[in-house]
């Protein structure tokens, strides 16, 4: 039986806490942490993630408005602000807690802060927006389990004839109605599902969220997240083989309280480029600019460090290596 998972629980919770998973954005709050000694240049990660705005996006130093949401405990926004200085900056997030985490790292800006869930928080927007950051949050979205291909294959036939369900809907369905809808971005975006499994999961909650952005007027939107069907760069293609996938299906990741699950980006791509987006798809590590030397060949060939900072960066290629990104720009007369 096809069932929805849901984070916001967790999230909305008095004291959700971050760090019982490893983030990137946490791990490289700031250029001096040890991870950074994993990349060529080390920084902090909203101080690369600005840089390759600029130079993937023609993003300019002062923007009028950026939006995060769930920007955690503010690093990366606070790294962010190095690079670039909006004229307008807005925090969004479901969780109170974290939003009083935002204001306390970012109190020496202007930002204005709200508690809303994104998919109402979206709808709202009057004005146009430079950029809207969604940092390793999109596999908290809803996502729908357990789906089985032969209840599925009749309804693609007619997905067509089934009305979009609203995301703040979901919960409300049942079975059935949730496979319709999942038949219906499937069939929409033609999805390729040939190489899933019997039963498969789908990230419906990822999927509704670019439906949205494409109905407002957002200029750029940053996303990462763990991926389903990442593909590393070279060399690390070679020296990292043992962590591709052997599927595509998003498979469950277990965390305290609460489940995720991985994207598939090339569902996403697809959607996405129907919508009218351009897409630059990239891996993390690109955009890290990680290093690879004599010492990260020995590390990743072996598996086998030596002193405590060469777990510290094993740990870090073997976790960042799971991570791709997309920059969705809006074309423009859109």
């Amino acid at each position: 039986m096809t069932i929805l998972n849901r984070t916001e629980s967790f999230y909305c919770a008095d004291h959700p806490s971050l760090l019982w998973e490893m983030t990137i954005c946490q791990s490289l709050a700031n250029g001096e942490s040890a991870y950074a000694k994993a990349l060529a240049e080390p920084a902090s990660y909203g101080n690369l993630v600005g840089k390759y705005l600029q130079e993937s996006s023609a993003l300019p130093a002062q923007p009028e408005s950026i939006i995060e949401v769930g920007g955690g405990y503010g690093s990366l926004m606070a790294g962010l602000l190095t690079v670039l200085q909006p004229k307008k900056l807005t925090m969004v997030d479901i969780s109170n807690f974290l939003l009083k985490q935002q204001q306390q790292t970012l109190k020496d800006s202007q930002a204005e802060f709200i508690c809303q869930d994104i998919f109402s928080f979206l709808p709202t927007l009057r004005q146009p927006v430079d950029l809207l950051i969604a940092n390793e949050i999109i596999a908290d979205f809803p996502t729908a389990t357990g789906i089985e291909q032969k209840l599925l294959r009749p309804r693609l036939e007619k997905a067509e004839s089934f009305n979009p369900v609203p995301p703040e809907n979901l919960n409300k369905l049942d079975a059935d109605e949730l496979l319709n809808e999942v038949a219906r971005l499937i069939a929409t975006y033609r999805l390729d599902i040939t190489d899933l499994p019997d039963f498969f999961n789908l990230n419906l909650g990822a999927l509704h969220f670019i439906e949205q952005l494409a109905k407002t007027d957002i200029q750029r939107i940053f996303i990462t997240e763990h991926g389903a069907d990442t593909e590393l760069p070279y060399p690390f293609s070679i020296q990292l083989r043992t962590y591709e996938r052997l599927d595509k299906n998003p498979r469950q990741v277990k965390l305290k309280d609460h489940d995720e699950y991985t994207i598939r980006f090339d569902h996403l791509e697809a959607a996405a480029r129907k919508l009218g987006f351009i897409v630059r798809r990239f891996h993390l590590m690109d955009l890290l600019q990680v290093r690879f030397d004599d010492e990260i060949n020995y590390l990743l060939t072996t598996g086998r460090p030596t002193t405590e900072e060469q777990e510290i960066l094993l740990e870090f290629y073997e976790h960042v290596a799971e991570y791709q990104g997309m920059l969705l720009i809006a074309r423009e007369g859109d």
